[in-house]
C-alpha cells in the first residue's frame, strides 16, 4: 500500500542485480544477503536492513525496524481472472515468477496436464516452489531443462 491505495510492484533479478518496478517508476535494488532471512539493500543511495519471514498467507518484512506485512498475489490467478487461462484457446506459457534454478520438471512434451496441476519445481533462495498449469490441455514445448537458471518471467514450458 502507498499513499493509502493498494499497488502492484515486482522484483526482478537479472545478472546485474534487482529491479524494482512500481507503477510509475523503476528502481535498482543492490542486495547482499547476511543471513537466511536477513537482508541489507542499498535503493537509490539508501541503506536498508530487511528481515522476512515466510508464513502459508503472508510475508512479515521488518525494514529498519518498522514492521510490514506482505501479501502475494499470483500472477496466474490474476489472469484467470482477467478472462485468461482455462478458457483461453490459445497457447500458454508457464514462466518462473523468480530467478533461480529448475529443479525439477513435472511434465514431458506431449503429456496432457490439468488446469492447476503442478508442471515445473524452480528453487529460490533455498525454498522450492512449484508451478502450476494455467489451462488444461497439452504440453507443446519445454523451454528449459532441469538444472538449469532461469531468470524472472523466462518461459519454461508451453500448453496447448
Amino acid at each position: 500500500m502507498i499513499d493509502q491505495q493498494w499497488v502492484a510492484v515486482s522484483l526482478e533479478g537479472s545478472t546485474e542485480g534487482y529491479t524494482l518496478r512500481l507503477p510509475h517508476r523503476s528502481l535498482k535494488v543492490d542486495t547482499v544477503i547476511l543471513a537466511e532471512g536477513s537482508y541489507s539493500l542499498l535503493l537509490e543511495g539508501s541503506s536498508f536492513d530487511v528481515t522476512v519471514q515466510r508464513s502459508p498467507t503472508h510475508y512479515s518484512v521488518t525494514v529498519n525496524g518498522v514492521p510490514f506485512e506482505v501479501a502475494l498475489r499470483d500472477p496466474k490467478q490474476l489472469r484467470h481472472q482477467t478472462g485468461a487461462g482455462e478458457d483461453s484457446a490459445g497457447p500458454a506459457s508457464v514462466a518462473s515468477p523468480m530467478p533461480g534454478r529448475l529443479v525439477k520438471l513435472l511434465v514431458a512434451e506431449g503429456d496432457s496436464v490439468k488446469a492447476g496441476q503442478g508442471v515445473a519445481v524452480v528453487e529460490a533462495m533455498k525454498m522450492q516452489n512449484e508451478l502450476k498449469a494455467p489451462k488444461s490441455g497439452t504440453v507443446e514445448k519445454l523451454c528449459v531443462v532441469e538444472g538449469q537458471a532461469v531468470n524472472a518471467g523466462e518461459g519454461l514450458l508451453t500448453i496447448l
